[in-house]
C-alpha cells in the first residue's frame, strides 16, 4: 500500500499535523469548508478545529472565533447517542447526529478540508477526540488534490458521490445547506480541473459498509474478483482492538472464509489486554490450529516506538509516561505469491462492522507484496514475537473483562421519538421558536427541556417565542437542548438543533450585537471583542440574565449623537479598505465559480449583515440610520463598479435592498431629505 500511514512509514503522522499544515497556509489559501464524519468527538478538539487552532491546545472560544465560524459553517456528522452536554460549542457549527437502527452505530471516521486552492481528505480509524488524535495507535490514509494532475483524483470523485448519496439525503435543515455548499464547491473544483470519472481499472477505492443493502464484505469480494479474477486468497491478516461479542452466529472469520474457501491461514493482531476477550471460537472452524496465530502488542512502549514518538514530539513528551491503546483497524487478504488487497479504516474485525450493521468507511488498495506490508505493520505497532493462539480458551468468557467503548447500549429513556429539532423565526420577526420533528410528540411531556438557562415549554411540538437577543447571546453553552427525564431526574439527554434557512441567511447580522460591534470586528477580526457601543440595547443572555456594568464616562461622552456619528463614520471609512482588499483577492481567482463564492462569502454576506443590523438596531434619531445606510449604499455601489459586469448581480440586489431601507428611514427632517435625495441620485446614476 503506497501511502498507508502511519505504519509502513516507520514514523508517525496524525491528523493534527495535516490540519496544522493547512492552517499554516490559510492566509494565502483560506479554509472554505470542513466536513467531519466521526463516531464521537471531544468538545475541546472540535472547538480547536473550527477555530483553526492547533488541535492539542486547551483554550476557550473567543467571540472573534464565533464570527469567523459563521462564514465556514463546518458540518459534523456523528452518532446521535454520543451527544454530550457540550458547554462551549458555538452557534452555526452544524452538528448532525446520525440515528441508526437497534444496536448499530455511525462508526465512520473521515475529515475533509476544502481550501480555496486544494482539497484534503483523511480516512482512518481515529475519532475527533484527544485519545484518537494524540494517544491511541491509529491508522490513516491522506490525500491532497490541487489539480487534475494530483494523484488518485478518482478517490475525490468517489468521496463526493458518497457524501451526496448518503449524507446530503439524510441531513436536515442547516446541516444540509452547509453540506450542499461544500458539495457545490467540490463539484465546481473537479469540473474546473477537468477531472475524469473514476476509472474501472483503478487500484484503490473507498469502501463503505452499512450505508445500503450491500455490506462491506460484499464489496470486498467484488473488488477481489475484479482485481484477481483468476487467483484466490490463502492468507487473512487482521489488526483490530475489538471483536464479535456474541458468537451464537458465525464469527467474522467464518463469514469471510465462506466467501473465500481457499483461505488457510488467519493471523490476528491486538493489544495484550484484549487477549482475555478472545477465544479460539473467534478464529472459526475453518482455520486449523497450526494455521492460526494471535500476535499481541505489549502494554509497555518499546524503545523503538518511544524513539519514533520523541522524534515527532521532541522535548514536549520526552519525560511523559505514554499509554498507547490499539485503535487501528487493518485487514489484508493475500495470495500465496503475495498479491492482495489491504484495507484500513473504521471497521473492527466483527460482524457488525463488515456485514452492514454499523456505518463504516475505509480505504482499500491493491498491493503486490503483502508479506512486506504485514511486517511493516508488525514493526510499527511494536508487536511482540510469538504466537499466543494456544493460550486461548475454546469459548469466550461470558462477561469479557474489556468492554468496547464504542459499543451502543440501548436505553429505554432515550427520546428516540425525536428525529430532529429546528430553530426558526416565529410569526413575529423579533422572536424565534423551536419545532420538534418526529413521532409520538406527546412524549415531550416526559422531559423538562432547557436551552442553556432558558426553560422551554412545548405545545404540539412547538416552543414558546424566544426574543432574538436571547438567541444572539446564547453563543456558548447553548448549542444543544437538554432533555431531563421528569421521573428519573438524574438522567439527561442532549440534542443539537438545526437552523431554518431564514436564520442561516441572517447569520452575519445575528453574530453581532450592533453595527458598532460589526465595525470593530472587521477592523480586527482576530482580536475583536464586543466593546463600547453607544447605541446598543441590553441583550438578554441565555446563560446569565444579570446585565453587565456599563462604563458611564463612555456613555456620557457618546451621548451627543453628532460625536457618535463622527466616530462611526471614521470607523466605517477604515473598514472600507478591508473589503476593497477582499474584493481584489477574490478577483484573482481563476475559476469563475470559486471567484463568485469568494465575493459572496467575503464581501456580500458581511455587508448584507451590516445592512440588516442598521435596520434592526434602535437609534436615537431616525436620521442616524439614514446616514449609516447611505454610506453603506455608496460604498457597495463603489465595489460594484470595481467588479466585472457579469458578476454584479448580488451587488445590485444588495444596493436595491439598501435603497428600500433608505426610503423607510427618510423621515421629514430637511437635512435628512436632502441627504436621501443625494444618495439615491448617486445610486441611480452609477447603476445606469
Amino acid at each position: 500500500m503506497a501511502n498507508l500511514r502511519p505504519m509502513p512509514s516507520g514514523d508517525f503522522l496524525n491528523f493534527s499535523d495535516i490540519f496544522s499544515a493547512a492552517v499554516a497556509l490559510a492566509e494565502d489559501d483560506p479554509i472554505e469548508h470542513l466536513i467531519v464524519l466521526t463516531f464521537e468527538f471531544d468538545e475541546q478538539q472540535l472547538l480547536n478545529l473550527v477555530q483553526h487552532r492547533a488541535l492539542e491546545e486547551q483554550k476557550d472560544l473567543a467571540r472573534s472565533g464565533l464570527k469567523l465560524l459563521s462564514t465556514i459553517r463546518p458540518v459534523v456528522f456523528y452518532d446521535a447517542r454520543k451527544t454530550k452536554p457540550f458547554g462551549r460549542l458555538p452557534q452555526f457549527l452544524e452538528l448532525h447526529p446520525c440515528k441508526t437502527e437497534g444496536f448499530s452505530c455511525h462508526h465512520s471516521k473521515a475529515y475533509c478540508i476544502v481550501t480555496s486552492k486544494a482539497v484534503r481528505l483523511v480516512v482512518g480509524s481515529f475519532n475527533l477526540t484527544k485519545t484518537g488524535l494524540f494517544e491511541n495507535r491509529e491508522v490513516l490514509q491522506e490525500w491532497t488534490w490541487q489539480s487534475a494532475e494530483s494523484a488518485d483524483t478518482h478517490i475525490l470523485v468517489e468521496w463526493i458521490a458518497f457524501l451526496r448519496q448518503h449524507y446530503l439525503t439524510e441531513a436536515q435543515a442547516s446541516s444540509k445547506s452547509a453540506l450542499a455548499a461544500a458539495l457545490e464547491t467540490l463539484d465546481a473544483r473537479i469540473n474546473a480541473w477537468g477531472t475524469p470519472p473514476p476509472r474501472p481499472n483503478a487500484h484503490s477505492h473507498l469502501l463503505a459498509s452499512g450505508y445500503g443493502e450491500r455490506s462491506g464484505l460484499d464489496r470486498l469480494v467484488e473488488h477481489w474478483n475484479a482485481w484477481f479474477p483468476d487467483q484466490a486468497p490463502t492468507r487473512l491478516f487482521a489488526v483490530s482492538p475489538f471483536f464479535d461479542k456474541n458468537l451464537a452466529h458465525q464469527c467474522l472469520a467464518e463469514q469471510i472464509s465462506s466467501r473465500f474457501p481457499t483461505l488457510s491461514r488467519l493471523e490476528i493482531v491486538t493489544d495484550a489486554a484484549n487477549q482475555a476477550n478472545l477465544s479460539r471460537a473467534h478464529f472459526g472452524k475453518h482455520f486449523a490450529s497450526d494455521q492460526s496465530a494471535l500476535r499481541l502488542i505489549p502494554k509497555a512502549i518499546s524503545t523503538d516506538e518511544r524513539a519514533r514518538i520523541e522524534r515527532q514530539g521532541g522535548n514536549t513528551i520526552k519525560d511523559l509516561v505514554l499509554d498507547r491503546a490499539l485503535h487501528a483497524k487493518v485487514l489484508l487478504l493475500a495470495t500465496a505469491d503475495g498479491a492482495g488487497i489491504a484495507y484500513l479504516g473504521s471497521a473492527n474485525f466483527s460482524r457488525k462492522a463488515w456485514l452492514g450493521d454499523n456505518r463504516e468507511l475505509g480505504f482499500i488498495e491493491r498491493v503486490g507484496n503483502a508479506p512486506a506490508l504485514c511486517d511493516a505493520v508488525l514493526r510499527a505497532l511494536s508487536v511482540a514475537s510469538g504466537n499466543h493462539f494456544d493460550q486461548l480458551p475454546n469459548l469466550p468468557l461470558e462477561d469479557p473483562p474489556k468492554s468496547d467503548p464504542e459499543e451502543i447500549v440501548e436505553d429505554s429513556l432515550f427520546p428516540g421519538f425525536i428525529d430532529y429539532v429546528v430553530l426558526a423565526p416565529s410569526s413575529d420577526t423579533d422572536n424565534f421558536r423551536f419545532t420538534v420533528h418526529g413521532t409520538q410528540l406527546e412524549r415531550i411531556a416526559e422531559y423538562d427541556i432547557h436551552w442553556a438557562d432558558l426553560c422551554l415549554t412545548f405545545a404540539d411540538g412547538v416552543s414558546q417565542d424566544i426574543p432574538i437577543g436571547q438567541f444572539r447571546n446564547t453563543l456558548l453553552g447553548g448549542r444543544t437542548l437538554e432533555l431531563r427525564h421528569r421521573q428519573k431526574t438524574d438522567r439527561s439527554f442532549w440534542f443539537p438543533f438545526q437552523y431554518a434557512g431564514e436564520i442561516i441567511a441572517d447569520r452575519q447580522a445575528l453574530m453581532h450585537a450592533s453595527s458598532w460591534d460589526w465595525l470593530i470586528f472587521y477592523l480586527n477580526p482576530n482580536g475583536a471583542d464586543e466593546g463600547d457601543d453607544p447605541e446598543s440595547t441590553q441583550w438578554l443572555d441565555g446563560r446569565n440574565t444579570a446585565a453587565q456594568p456599563v462604563a458611564m464616562p463612555d456613555v456620557d461622552r457618546e451621548a451627543n449623537c453628532v460625536i457618535a456619528m463622527q466616530r462611526y463614520l471614521s470607523l466605517f471609512s477604515s473598514v472600507e479598505g478591508c473589503f476593497e482588499r477582499r474584493l481584489a483577492e477574490a478577483g484573482k481567482l481563476d475559476e469563475p465559480a470559486a471567484r463568485q463564492r469568494a465575493i459572496r462569502s467575503q464581501v456580500i454576506e458581511p455587508l448584507s449583515g451590516l445592512a440588516t443590523l442598521l435596520q434592526r438596531e434602535p437609534v436615537q434619531q431616525l436620521a442616524d440610520r439614514l446616514f449609516k445606510l447611505g454610506e453603506l449604499g455608496l460604498f457597495v455601489e463603489s465595489l460594484a463598479i470595481q467588479t466585472p459586469a457579469t458578476e454584479r448581480t448580488e451587488f445590485t440586489e444588495l444596493v436595491a435592498g439598501i435603497r428600500s431601507a433608505l426610503d423607510a428611514a427618510k423621515g421629514a427632517d430637511a437635512l435628512a431629505t436632502e441627504y436621501h435625495a443625494f444618495v439615491v441620485g448617486q445610486l441611480l446614476s452609477t447603476s445606469r
